[in-house]
Formats: C-alpha cells, sequence, structure tokens
C-alpha cells in the first residue's frame, strides 16, 4: 500500500514538473514572439522615417527616367486625356500607340502626332479597338508588338464619364460602364503582361479618380468602376513586388479630380465644387511625370489624397460635414 501511495506521488510529481516545463518554454515563446513584433514595429517606424526624409529629397531633387524611343500604348486616345496624354507623350521621344473604339478620332490623334504636332521626328501608330473585349485586347497586343516588338509603357485610360442617380441609371448603362471602365483594365494587363515578364521590364498605369477615394451622390456605377481599378492596381503591385523576377515591372495609378473638359467641348457632368476642376493638360502632365519617377500612385492635385484619408478616419457624422462643406456635388448634365 504505501509502496503504491509513493509511486502515485512520485508520477504527479513528475507530471507537475512537466507542466512547469512546458510552462516556462510556452512563457518564453511567447515573450520571443513579442519581442519579435516590438523589433519589427520598431524597424517599421524607423524605415517609415526614412522614407518620408527620402520622398522629401527626391521631391527636391527628382530622379527621372527618360521615356525615348518607348513604345508606349494609351487607350482612350481618340480625344479627352488619352490625346492630351499622347501628345505629351511624343513630345517626349516615346513612339505612340494610340487605341480607341472611336475610329475617327484615335486617328486623328495619330495623325497630328505624326504631323508633327508634337515636334519633328514624333512617330504615331493607331487601332481601332474595343478594349472591353477580351478577343479584342489580345488580337491588340498580337498586332503591336507583331509590329512594334514591344510595349514599354501601357496606360489603360479608356472610359466612359456618365451621371445619374443609379435607380435612372439603365442596365446597359451599368454593364457598359463596368466593362469599360474596369474589366477592360484585366484583359489588356493579361494581353500584354505576359510579355513584359518574359523580358523583367515594363510599366503599367491606369486612370482612375479621386471617386476612388471618396463618395459622392449620382456617381454611384461610375464610383465603383474606380474604387475598383484602384484596388486592382495595387493588389497588382503587390503581386509583382512579390516576385523577385519581375521586379522591374512598375505600376502607377492616376487619380484626377474633376476634368475640365469644356476645351473639348464634351460636358459628362455638372459639377459645383469648393475645390477647382483641373485642366486635362495639368493631369496629362502629372501623370507622365509619375510614370518617369515611377509613382505608385499620382493624385491631382497631390493634397487632396491625403485629405481624402484624414476623412475617412473621422467619425461618419464628422465625416458627413466635412463632405457637405467641401465635398463637389455632381448633376446631370
Amino acid at each position: 500500500m504505501y509502496n503504491a501511495y509513493t509511486r502515485y506521488v512520485r508520477r504527479h510529481d513528475d507530471d507537475d514538473d512537466d507542466d512547469d516545463v512546458l510552462q516556462k518554454a510556452s512563457t518564453s515563446s511567447n515573450l520571443l514572439e513579442c519581442l519579435s513584433i516590438i523589433t519589427k514595429i520598431l524597424m517599421g517606424i524607423a524605415h517609415s522615417v526614412y522614407t518620408f526624409v527620402q520622398l522629401i529629397f527626391t521631391t527636391i531633387y527628382p530622379v527621372e527616367k527618360s521615356l525615348k524611343n518607348n513604345v508606349i500604348l494609351v487607350t482612350g486616345a481618340g480625344r479627352g486625356l488619352g490625346r492630351e496624354m499622347s501628345m505629351q507623350l511624343a513630345k517626349e521621344g516615346a513612339k505612340l500607340i494610340c487605341v480607341d473604339i472611336n475610329a475617327d478620332g484615335v486617328k486623328e490623334t495619330a495623325d497630328a502626332i505624326n504631323d508633327g504636332w508634337a515636334g519633328q521626328g514624333a512617330v504615331a501608330d493607331y487601332y481601332t479597338t474595343n478594349v472591353a473585349e477580351p478577343s479584342e485586347a489580345n488580337e491588340l497586343a498580337r498586332a503591336v508588338e507583331e509590329k512594334w516588338g514591344r510595349v514599354d509603357v501601357l496606360i489603360n485610360n479608356a472610359g466612359i464619364v456618365a451621371s445619374a442617380p443609379i435607380m435612372d441609371a439603365t442596365d446597359e448603362q451599368i454593364r457598359r460602364m463596368v466593362d469599360v471602365n474596369l474589366v477592360s483594365h484585366f484583359w489588356m494587363i493579361r494581353a500584354f503582361l505576359p510579355a513584359m515578364k518574359k523580358r523583367n521590364d515594363g510599366h503599367i498605369v491606369a486612370t482612375s479618380s479621386v471617386a476612388a477615394f471618396t463618395c459622392a451622390a449620382n456617381i454611384v456605377p461610375y464610383a465603383a468602376t474606380k474604387y475598383g481599378v484602384t484596388g486592382l492596381m495595387a493588389s497588382l503591385r503587390e503581386e509583382l513586388r512579390s516576385d523577385p523576377s519581375v521586379a522591374n515591372i512598375k505600376t502607377t495609378t492616376v487619380h484626377p479630380f474633376f476634368l475640365d473638359s469644356s476645351p473639348i467641348n464634351v460636358k459628362h457632368w455638372e459639377v459645383k465644387s469648393a475645390m477647382p476642376i483641373v485642366s486635362i493638360p495639368q493631369v496629362a502632365s502629372a501623370a507622365i511625370r509619375g510614370i518617369k519617377r515611377e509613382y505608385a500612385v499620382v493624385t491631382v492635385p497631390e493634397l487632396l489624397r491625403f485629405i481624402m484619408h484624414v476623412v475617412w478616419i473621422l467619425p461618419q457624422k464628422s465625416a458627413d460635414y466635412w463632405r457637405d462643406t467641401f465635398s463637389s456635388q455632381i448633376n446631370k448634365a
């Protein structure tokens, strides 16, 4: 009886010792995890400070890559921002591939460049393509790469701009806007990215909108597509960044404020804003500067992105107040 009791006590003492060892090991493991997290946080803070200083330095002394002799494809080049970007890029010495569903408009853009409007020696080609159709996007890629060899910069700029209360928009209008403003980006990226990956070189640019940073009445389908484009480009950048074999492929997302389209005699909507609307040449210049400096995000005006992010972290009623005070009122033109 005594021996059995002694064995029982010893066995339980051993179990207690094992529990103590496991508890100490768990505590030690948790402590190491906490130290690891704290170290990462401190390193993150130091890295953030470093990148802010670097940003200030590069803003004062920017480093810009040359676009001379780059083959640059611009969708939506038949008029407006796409045409203006094509013209300014031609002045940079780039070889332009102008793409639009509007056959007359895209031909006018290319002809103006080839006729010397952007300077002597400027070169442009044009294609009439519905980029919302994957088969046409793939055929465009084959045709361009066969003739020009490569596309260095792909600018997905094609888009439909319209405003109306959500219940006033037709099913076809919503579907068409989503297809052109958002889904076409998928088809164009999937058509041109493989060749960029093979070369480990290229730059993909998307025209989004400040509508992707905020919200406004009467542009529900439009804003939804721009949120989508911004998310697409941010995730695409992460996908490329996670693969060292394609580290030289860059992305840039352009977020302009509402454009003054009066110079091209097009009125998409009626905008009443406390902030001044921006000109098409102003946005084109900012976008090209962003490409040359390899910015991931370009906002026109730049301060607006910071303001929009601040509004997002405010309590809802406070955010509503600031939106009501300074946001744009958009009505159908």
